[in-house]
């Protein structure tokens, strides 16, 4: 048993205490002292992506494998901690309201990711769906209850029963009174008895967190009634917690890993089919965006399962950190797109929205970045994340035979049809069903979020063609990534400087088109 030092450890505290009471300053100060407030916020976040680098060089009591998921939570957060003011301030009339939920959730997220004793994890993990719970409720509708109480059945008290499972199972193997002791990331392979059955009931839990058939129906209904840049946290962070619990338990556990690399198989590509089939059907922005996260949820625990059953092939891990980092950055940038909408039109309806783009220039470039994002188009962090998803599965097909044939199936369904829902979800900014009129302002700051995130699809995608090149040793992707991203750079500049000019105003009897 490993014991990280106690010094070590009382600083981790006091740079988790730091970030905590400057995320909940700032909320507490949004609509006192604007600026003061972003301050702490930014500095709060800024201070959550540090805690990679003070730990990898200094502190070595965190396990890597949080790494990307810490660097994740506060690359997302400084966008949406940006956006969500703007939004609460034009929608509310105050920021306080949403803010302060909205930081106490980046914190609950941030100890779960730093946790480094096995009952702080199942503690702060319990504090997290709380959390979850009191703002799917944010609204207090009906529909909210019934989506908020559904979520807590189906996520949060099946994410209970494997986690007391787990510390039952450390309990009877180590002590009862170690497991409060109990280092996570400096202990693994305990045994476990009645492995197969005990596998099951064990990932559970994750399997609910990720919304994978037959535990996925509290998803949509939780994401579409909860306000908009909270889900931009649920779908870009959030979810990614299912991932990060697998793989502690995973590597905690000697766990049956024919069982739980097969059902996350199985049950991984079920859900990508179903879940990107129902994106296509969607006339709700929000929802199409929720399907959309359960179909990549499917493809990444689909990933998971093949990392299990290759015993934990460095290849597949990579492949797994990029495509869950091109999938969060993405989506939370369109979700902010659809609180956009939100705000201009007041309707998230695709049947009742178009032309947006003509009142909303900088939420025209950021729903193309989004897109050609999530899509994988380069030179977006949405590449690196398809290029070596595929890959990845082109390995585990040569390695481990047929067992990849599910997994190369959903990512290429997801792909494929993907392009499918993303046009219809543009149509809202570009063309689209019925030209919208609007004299409702987009606060500064929401597009401040918006351009934040963009800027983060391609600053991580040059960071992925880096890391690729580290494993594969051709520096061909990153010369093309660089390229591109230059290239792409000059066009933005001409359309901010109006060279590029969108569509002109049309007259008509009426008036003018926005």
């Amino acid at each position: 048993m490993v014991y990280p030092d106690s010094d070590l450890v009382g600083f981790k505290y006091v740079l988790t205490l730091i970030v905590a009471v400057l995320l909940l300053l700032g909320a507490a100060l949004v609509d006192r002292n604007r600026r003061l407030s972003r301050v702490f916020r930014n500095s709060g976040y800024l201070l959550i992506v540090l805690t990679v680098v003070i730990d990898y060089f200094f502190l070595h009591i965190l396990n890597e494998i949080a790494y990307p998921f810490i660097l994740l939570l506060g690359s997302i957060g400084l966008a949406v901690t940006t956006y969500s003011e703007g939004y609460s301030r034009v929608l509310f009339g105050a920021a306080r309201s949403l803010q302060l939920p909205l930081e106490i959730l980046s914190i609950s997220l941030y100890l779960v990711f730093t946790s480094l004793y096995l009952i702080e994890f199942v503690m702060f993990w319990i504090l997290t769906e709380l959390v979850g719970f009191v703002i799917i409720l944010f609204e207090g509708t009906r529909e909210a209850w019934k989506a908020a109480i559904t979520y807590f059945i189906v996520d949060a008290l099946t994410a209970d029963l494997s986690l007391f499972s787990m510390l039952a199972v450390v309990a009877l193997s180590t002590g009862l009174e170690n497991i409060f002791t109990l280092n996570i990331h400096g202990l693994g392979g305990i045994s476990i008895p009645y492995a197969p059955f005990l596998t099951v009931i064990l990932l559970l839990g994750f399997i609910a967190k990720a919304a994978l058939v037959p535990l996925h129906f509290w998803l949509p209904d939780a994401y579409t009634v909860a306000p908009t840049p909270v889900v931009s946290i649920f779908s870009g962070v959030m979810e990614k917690m299912s991932i990060f619990g697998a793989l502690i338990v995973t590597r905690l556990l000697s766990i049956d890993k024919v069982v739980g690399g097969y059902m996350f198989i199985a049950l991984g590509f079920i859900t990508t089919i179903y879940a990107t089939t129902q994106a296509i059907l969607q006339n709700d922005t929000k929802r199409l965006l929720s399907y959309s996260t359960m179909s990549y949820s499917g493809c990444l625990m689909n990933l998971v399962g093949l990392y299990i059953l290759t015993n934990y092939n460095s290849t597949i891990f990579t492949a797994l950190i990029l495509l869950m980092f091109s999938h969060g950055v993405s989506k939370s940038l369109l979700f902010m797109n659809v609180g956009s909408m939100e705000i201009l039109a007041n309707t998230r309806n695709i049947y009742d929205l178009g032309y947006l783009a003509r009142i909303d220039r900088v939420g025209a470039i950021t729903i193309v970045i989004g897109s050609m994002s999530l899509l994988g188009v380069p030179p977006t962090i949405g590449f690196m994340g398809k290029f070596s998803a595929f890959l990845a599965g082109v390995t585990s097909f040569f390695d481990k035979g047929i067992i990849a044939l599910p997994y190369i199936i959903s990512l290429a369904y997801l792909s494929s049809i993907g392009m499918v829902y993303i046009l219809k979800f543009l149509s809202s900014y570009y063309g689209g069903h019925k030209p919208m009129l609007s004299g409702i302002y987009k606060y500064y700051v929401m597009n401040l979020g918006e351009i934040i995130n963009s800027a983060m699809a391609f600053l991580y995608g040059i960071l992925g063609s880096v890391l690729l090149y580290y494993i594969t040793g051709s520096i061909c992707v990153v010369v093309f990534n660089i390229v591109l991203l230059a290239v792409v750079s000059i066009g933005l500049i001409l359309v901010l400087q109006g060279k590029i000019k969108f569509r002109e105003d049309e007259t008509w009897i009426g008036g003018v088109y926005p």
